[in-house]
């Protein structure tokens, strides 16, 4: 459960400024000193293992006093990271921990701050900051460049979870996980943050689903219990039981410490041990998790929402879950992976396949749950007749003994492997840092008493899984991982047009029942509370307070951001932008092809074909063959629209169609003359094909409409403001949402004149005049191989840019969409003139992190909430599973006072913090596309070192000048409440238009 203002979207920095000097003294010291059974502040040397493919070693200590372990992963990594995590069984469905991980942040005995986590947000270079539950642990990381931000985020996290204020301050319980509300007539409510983000969880079937199988399978283990805390029994946690977790186990006998990174080893352990460690002796450690035996739990029925305007009728779920093995049968999980996209990874694959062709489901999915100690799976056919789970069941279970016993695919396994390993050997895990990733997975095994470099090689892994492969192995685990396997459950999912309803009923009946039975003395009791936690969150922090929290001075901030590689050429008369950047043996490409001229209506066919790619025969390739290429071929592959706009120009944007993809060095000509047949071969005349995609299509971003709602309504709000954000819903909104709705309803009478527009418009856009290239690689001849190869494959076709866009923003709307959730997502925003500016940039960091932090999460309750700015020149306000959006937008409003009220304040946080936004850490992969963005909206560098410049010379009084261009912005901006119906009615009288999406 991340603890962020927001679901990771972007935005981390990122400078190394380390002190050379100080580095090699320490490696001096490390090389002197540290060997097996060496002593370094109490912390004794236990092993030290080295491990090739990061070219690093990795370093595991127990500090004698306290019992800590800790693992180190030196290596010449200038990102730096610590974490500290630890064992967190949970007894009961309250939460208890999901509601620590968000109270330990919330203020300590060395930084008695109300945030300690949002100033260091407001104020630090960090790559990463966060801490997330598991289902049996609890994990705080941190990272960054800087060594003197590193030490001191690594204080603030160490303090936070042995020293907060929460044995003191109940206000924190209260806030972050549940408290009662009474309003002025007396009628009561539930608010908490975590109570509101996991009420908005609830309403996902997936979750549900997830729930449902844990509790099945897992009957006497930590893992049948929802360690996010399930809604419905969160307000039975008593804050005396919550005081009492953390007390027992938030100690460091229960703690794992992990570093990764070029740091200074010896002053980390001193700090370690001085600072925290020393004040507390060894105590017993929690008991080790227990194994659940097999068991054959049943069926059992449950229920989630569907939106009225759908119709029930073939929407129910089966799903089988099945316990798979423990944490040390990597092998296992490996071929389990392969197993699982072999099975169901695309329409072609055999289970899938046999349920679709019999029209018993519309899709099929093998999802499994790894990085516990017994990971588990589940198989589920989606989209069936409630009065048909026994024929699918049956259908399943006859295709699953007929390719245990006649075979599988071992082309498709082989190509698999192939796509697997790419992804474990590339290690670009996006916008999270690799640090992070390596801590995780070094607990994945060394939490449960495992070796902590288990799963940080590659090594052999897929060579033996290849060689075993012939010899029947994937067959005999399909058989013993499912066919024979004991320990298994299943779920009937219904949907229902009522059950939120009824849920929100049910959970008004309980706190009428509750309030009926308090005493006059109770009640004056429960308003008294809810008036000290209002003063306590009206209650600013103290100069003295916030002087305790170690800052970065401006001084220590880099001037300028990162230099981004880019050389622009001319090449068989298209335009290539080379990133020679090290890749470590991998081409990422990225092909442009120019949608400018497109309308609408055609941008959104558009936005359909790019989807389609992959999923339809091609002239050479059937799809089952295609399938397999693909994966074979390619490390990642994807299609989708695109818009840039330039700066300050909301009226105009560059559109496109791009093809991103990525194949090892060795593989790039064979990868990109098979890419030259997706795109000029593919047959649109499969209706067959084509509608079980749209099927699958349509559900899953109707599903994800209500997870992330906060994306669906912002995405809105832009198209009435700029030509992208009007790309943008065309193509992947809401509007395109509805344009896949009404096809699937009327597909058979649209469906042969869409193939031939499909077909003409494939014709039009995959040519080489509307191409630009890029390329980002190692090998300077991968760009000239790419260039080569697709502009003799490609037609030459024609094209001349628009001199206006087509596509143009939108009137300004206010709307409210009507989606099945308990909770609700509420978009604010307009053109604002100001917003490439440096001080615009500050300015958004102040409102998110000092107003709307506080008013519409830490007050409202809501998991989300910030302020974006583009540089197109747009401003706009979002919230994010948020109980109450009314208040919400009142809140976007006192903005502008917030600002004219702003004073003196120091803004040397804010100015580092927006700094740490605006340069993300980037991956080779990420400098590419970032590259990209810049070229297309015509931001050179030395703009970027303008705009960093004017934020670092931003003053409380350039921030105040912006208050009546923000009143203004909350006055006239479109808005769009998407949320339950209770929530849109409340907002109804300033709403011009109410739809049921």
């Amino acid at each position: 459960m991340d603890r962020m203002n927001q679901p990771p979207c972007g935005g981390w920095k990122n400078i190394y400024n380390g002190d050379t000097q100080t580095e090699k003294g320490s490696y001096y010291y490390k090389e002197a000193i540290m060997e097996k059974n060496s002593i370094l502040s109490d912390f004794i040397v236990l092993n030290r293992q080295r491990i090739k493919e990061l070219e690093a070693d990795l370093w595991q200590m127990e500090h004698q006093k306290s019992g800590a372990r800790l693992v180190w992963l030196e290596r010449e990594e200038e990102n730096k990271t610590f974490a500290i995590a630890f064992q967190t069984q949970p007894w009961d469905d309250t939460g208890v921990f999901h509601i620590l991980e968000h109270s330990v942040l919330c203020g300590s005995e060395r930084y008695p701050v109300k945030e300690p986590f949002v100033e260091l947000m407001k104020s630090s270079l960090n790559t990463f900051l966060n801490a997330m539950t598991f289902p049996d642990r609890t994990i705080y990381p941190v990272s960054s460049r800087n060594s003197q931000d590193f030490m001191n985020l690594l204080r603030v996290y160490m303090d936070a979870v042995l020293h907060p204020l929460l044995h003191s301050k109940p206000e924190i319980f209260g806030q972050e996980g549940w408290h009662y509300e009474m309003d002025e007539g007396g009628a009561l409510s539930i608010k908490g943050v975590v109570f509101n983000e996991m009420k908005g969880a609830f309403f996902a079937p997936d979750t549900l689903l997830e729930r449902e199988v844990t509790q099945l399978l897992f009957p006497d283990a930590c893992y049948r219990f929802v360690a996010g805390g399930d809604p419905e029994h969160i307000p039975e946690l008593t804050y005396e039981t919550f005081a009492a977790a953390h007390s027992r186990l938030y100690h460091p006998s229960n703690a794992y410490i992990f570093l990764d990174g070029r740091i200074d080893i010896a002053q980390i352990l001193a700090i370690l041990d001085e600072e925290y460690l020393s004040a507390y002796d060894r105590r017993p450690t929690p008991e080790a998790i227990p194994l659940q035996k097999p068991i054959e739990a049943g069926m059992t029925t449950i229920y989630y929402e569907l939106s009225p305007q759908e119709s029930p009728e073939g929407r129910a779920r089966l799903a089988d879950g099945y316990a798979a093995c423990t944490f040390r049968d990597r092998e296992t999980l490996t071929a389990l992976q392969a197993l699982s996209d072999v099975l169901c990874g695309d329409n072609q694959a055999p289970l899938k396949r046999r349920l679709l062709e019999s029209s018993l489901a519309r899709d099929v999915r093998m999802e499994i749950c790894g990085g516990v100690q017994q990971p588990w799976f589940t198989l589920e056919a989606r989209d069936i007749a409630e009065n048909k789970a026994d024929e699918v069941s049956a259908a399943l279970w006859e295709e699953l003994e007929r390719l245990s016993r006649e075979g599988l695919d071992h082309q498709r396994i082989l190509a698999v492997l192939d796509n697997l390993e790419f992804e474990a050997r590339q290690r670009d895990y996006g916008q999270m840092p690799q640090g992070i990733m390596l801590g995780s997975q070094v607990l994945e095994s060394w939490l449960y008493g495992g070796d902590p470099a288990a799963n940080l090689s590659v090594g052999t892994l897929f060579d033996v899984l290849r060689k075993k492969c012939e010899a029947g192995y994937f067959e005999e685990l399909l058989k013993g991982l499912i066919l024979e396997n004991p320990h298994h459950c299943r779920v009937l999912m219904l949907p229902s047009h009522t059950i939120g309803q009824e849920r929100q009923a049910q959970e008004t009946a309980r706190l009428s029942a509750i309030q009926s039975g308090w005493s006059a003395e109770e009640t004056v009791g429960i308003r008294r509370f809810q008036e000290v936690i209002a003063v306590w969150q009206n209650t600013p922090d103290t100069p003295e307070q916030l002087a305790a929290i170690p800052r970065l001075h401006l001084d220590q901030v880099p001037t300028e951001p990162e230099k981004l590689p880019l050389s622009e050429e001319t090449t068989a008369h298209m335009t290539l932008l080379r990133h020679d950047l090290p890749t470590s043996g991998i081409t990422y490409c990225n092909l442009y092809f120019s949608l400018d001229d497109l309308t609408p209506n055609e941008l959104t066919k558009a936005a359909f074909m790019a989807q389609l790619f992959g999923h339809l025969d091609t002239e050479r390739y059937a799809l089952a063959d295609l399938s397999r290429e693909m994966r074979s071929l390619f490390g990642d592959i994807r299609f989708i629209i695109e818009a840039y706009g330039p700066q300050n120009a909301p009226d105009r944007c560059r559109t496109f169609l791009c093809v991103s993809c990525s194949a090892l060095d060795a593989k790039l000509e064979k990868a990109l003359s098979f890419l030259t047949e997706l795109l000029t071969g593919q047959q649109w005349e499969n209706s067959e094909q084509m509608l079980v995609f749209l099927r699958q299509q349509r559900a899953a971003m109707a599903e994800q409409m209500v997870m992330a709602g906060h994306n669906a309504a912002m995405s809105r709000v832009l198209a009435c403001s700029t030509a992208e954000g009007a790309v943008q819903e065309q193509a992947s909104g809401i509007t395109f949402l509805r344009w896949l709705t009404e096809l699937e309803q009327d597909f058979p009478a649209r469906f042969t004149a869409l193939a031939e527009d499909l077909k003409a418009l494939s014709r039009r856009v995959f040519c080489c005049v509307r191409m630009t290239i890029s390329v980002t690689a190692g090998d300077k001849s991968s760009a000239e191989t790419a260039a080569r190869l697709l502009s003799s494959s490609l037609p030459e076709g024609s094209f001349v840019l628009p001199c206006m866009a087509s596509i143009l923003p939108r009137e300004p709307r206010r709307e409210g969409i009507v989606i099945p959730s308990g909770v609700s997502y509420a978009a604010l925003g307009g053109l604002f003139q100001e917003a490439g500016r440096g001080a615009a940039k500050v300015m958004g960091h102040t409102v998110s992190l000092a107003h709307l932090w506080n008013t519409v999460r830490v007050q409202g309750g809501a998991y989300g909430t910030g302020m974006v700015l583009r540089d197109t020149g747009f401003a706009g306000f979002f919230s994010y599973r948020d109980p109450s959006a009314a208040r919400t937008i009142d809140c976007y409003r006192a903005s502008a006072d917030f600002l004219r009220g702003i004073g003196d304040m120091d803004l040397t946080g804010m100015i580092t913090g927006t700094v740490a936004e605006s340069d993300p850490l980037l991956t080779p992969r990420m400098k590419g596309k970032v590259s990209d963005a810049l070229y297309w909206r015509r931001i050179s560098h030395e703009d970027r070192c303008r705009v960093r410049r004017e934020m670092l010379s931003t003053v409380p009084d350039d921030l105040a000048s912006l208050a009546d261009p923000v009143e203004e912005l909350a006055a006239r901006g479109s808005i769009c409440i998407l949320g339950s119906r209770q929530q849109v009615d409340a907002c109804a009288g300033w709403l011009d238009n109410i739809m049921v999406l």
